[in-house]
């Protein structure tokens, strides 16, 4: 009887320590992010109007929201690689800085035509293209940097030159589409090169 307890208790733990390392793994991500990658063709540039000497002004922080929806930052770029077929951008930070697994995301946006060289200020949702959801995921819609905690917080916009399509996102905007969702797409498509503009903000 002893030894069937102690049998039964080897099992036990077994599963435990088979449950743990799952959601271990699960916490892990489950796309590539590219922060280490570095631009192929350095003439391939974004900028924003909205950004002087690295610090983003202030009246495009903390947009007000009308019904949910917040005014977009302005962006164009440059030199767009040869063979382009698509472009995407996401703009999002790291609100924990020695923690990469959480992140926060402002504006996604995906399957824009490489002929488009800008996006004007409050454009970015545009039947043109395709948008997902916000910061907080309940809609369609940029979210402005309005960050409450202390000190100078760094945001990361990433444009992406893709050799095809998304086909693994709806062809509309949807609000089903968060961080996680957009960046395993992107890792699943051909990617010619990838060029980013980074800031901080600061919200006193």
């Amino acid at each position: 009887m002893q030894k069937y307890k102690s049998y039964l208790l080897l099992i036990l733990v077994v599963i435990v320590v088979i449950l743990n390392t799952s959601c271990q793994n699960n916490k892990q991500p489950i796309y590539q992010k590219f922060d280490n990658f570095k631009t192929i063709n350095t003439n391939f540039k974004i900028t924003s109007e909205a950004v002087v000497n690295g610090q983003l002004l202030a009246k495009y922080q903390c947009e007000e929201k009308i019904n949910g929806v917040e005014n977009s930052i302005p962006l164009s770029w440059t030199n767009v690689p040869s063979g382009t077929k698509s472009l995407a951008v996401v703009m999002y930070h790291y609100p924990k800085k020695d923690d990469k697994l959480e992140v926060n995301s402002y504006l996604l946006l995906w399957n824009i035509d490489p002929s488009i060289s800008q996006i004007p200020y409050k454009m970015a949702n545009n039947p043109s293209w395709a948008m997902g959801a916000n910061k907080d995921g309940n809609t369609v819609s940029y979210t402005s940097p309005c960050s409450q905690g202390p000190g100078k917080h760094e945001y990361t916009i990433a444009l992406f030159a893709l050799g095809e399509n998304i086909k693994s996102l709806p062809k509309s905007s949807s609000v089903k589409v968060n961080y996680g969702l957009f960046m395993k797409a992107i890792s699943e498509t051909k990617l010619i090169d990838r060029t980013t503009l980074t800031f901080t903000a600061s919200h006193e």
